[in-house]
């Protein structure tokens, strides 16, 4: 008996545990799924919020430029024309003898002073005659001094003086004559310069007025221009002149205006100026096309902006003022133009910021964001860092 009632008090508890197990399962699920149909009709109306307001950020979004403002600086006229360099002084140089050639001293492109021996000719033959007539004209000399202390006692005739002085004349112009003719066998260069060509080569035989070498004086170089009346009535001796080789524009070398001609050429109606031209790192050649570009007139204190600012359309000038993160489009009058920047004649002010990159797409009342302000690498490394942050907000909530 005692055993059957143990054995209903279990099973009657029991049956109550999974009664209560039940219940609680049940109230559970069906609060825990209120919340979430309720944060997910919440999710769903902030989504659409923010859906909303990226739409009206993307009807008119920020366009990144860089900016810079107008600043008054000097700005130069330019008068553009083309030369060729050409050496101070150039020569060639050709044979005074005739012989074989026996020595070659240079090569082209070697630099020499004013004397140095180029080439020589065998000039054996010439050096013994020079030689004997030296010897006969310090005999001469010895003569005449002899006869004219006899005639100071009264040893000699006058006749006898003049001959011993005819015989001495004559074989000191004998002297020289053969000293000459040695000479010419020896190529010396007729000043400091380059040797810019040799025609010859060693043991070659040529003959009188046959060309030998080449040389130039390219310290300094010449250019020499035929320009416009005009042009040359605002030029000065002295005046610098940027020169620069097609070859090598960089860095350009220094010339100055060194003379200008006093008539104007009647058929072209141009007059012709002559630039020096020093090239210290000797990288002008002779015969190089360069451009010279001359300074006519200076605006100083002129209002200028980077050429890169100004959008051209339709013939029309125009730029973009920054006013605070939105543009406007300003027509301008343009004046002198140097490498970099454009002189306004009229539309802005000196300080007003200008677009220099990023035109493109740009109207009246365009959106801006200057790229060369860290705000905006920070807002977008910011941008970049909250949406992350939201991802995983996103995926905490659904864990």
């Amino acid at each position: 008996m005692r055993k059957g009632s143990r054995r209903r008090r279990f099973f009657v508890l029991g049956l109550i545990v999974v009664v209560l197990a039940g219940g609680g399962f049940f109230w559970f699920q069906t609060n825990q799924g209120g919340d979430s149909v309720a944060l997910a009709a919440d999710g769903k109306s902030t989504g659409g919020d923010d859906a909303e307001g990226d739409a009206e950020k993307d009807e008119n979004p920020a366009v990144p430029v860089e900016l810079e403002p107008a600043a008054t600086r000097n700005i130069p006229s330019y008068f553009s024309t083309t030369g060729t360099l050409e050496a101070l002084r150039q020569v060639e140089l050709i044979s005074k003898a005739q012989g074989q050639i026996m020595r070659l001293a240079v090569e082209e492109g070697d630099f020499v002073k004013r004397g140095a021996v180029l080439l020589e000719f065998d000039h054996r033959e010439q050096k013994i005659l020079k030689d004997q007539a030296q010897v006969r004209s310090e005999t001469t000399r010895l003569e005449l001094e002899r006869m004219q202390n006899m005639s100071d006692r009264g040893l000699a005739t006058d006749r006898e003086l003049e001959t011993a002085r005819q015989a001495y004349d004559v074989n000191k112009l004998e002297y020289e004559l053969a000293k000459v003719r040695l000479e010419n066998h020896i190529v010396r260069a007729p000043f400091a310069g380059q040797v810019t060509a040799r025609m010859v080569e060693l043991g070659q035989t040529v003959s009188v007025g046959a060309p030998l070498v080449n040389m130039a004086d390219i310290s300094p170089l010449e250019v020499r221009l035929f320009l416009p009346e005009k042009i040359v009535s605002q030029l000065k001796l002295g005046q610098p002149v940027d020169i620069r080789p097609d070859v090598q524009p960089e860095p350009a070398l220094e010339g100055v205006v060194h003379r200008i001609a006093p008539v104007v050429d009647p058929g072209t109606a141009t007059m012709k100026v002559t630039l020096r031209v020093e090239d210290p790192r000797g990288e002008g050649r002779v015969g190089s096309f360069v451009r010279a570009r001359i300074t006519t007139d200076v605006h100083e204190n002129a209002i200028a902006v980077p050429k890169r600012s100004v959008v051209n359309e339709a013939g029309a000038s125009f730029v973009f003022v920054a006013e605070a993160d939105s543009v406007r489009k300003v027509a301008v009058e343009l004046g002198y133009v140097d490498d970099d920047h454009v002189e306004l004649l009229d539309g802005i002010d000196a300080g007003e910021v200008v677009v220099t990159v990023g035109q493109g797409g740009l109207r009246t009342g365009s959106r801006i964001r200057d790229l060369s302000q860290p705000e905006a690498a920070a807002d977008s490394t910011g941008g970049a860092d909250s949406d992350e942050e939201t991802q995983v907000a996103a995926a905490a909530s659904k864990e």
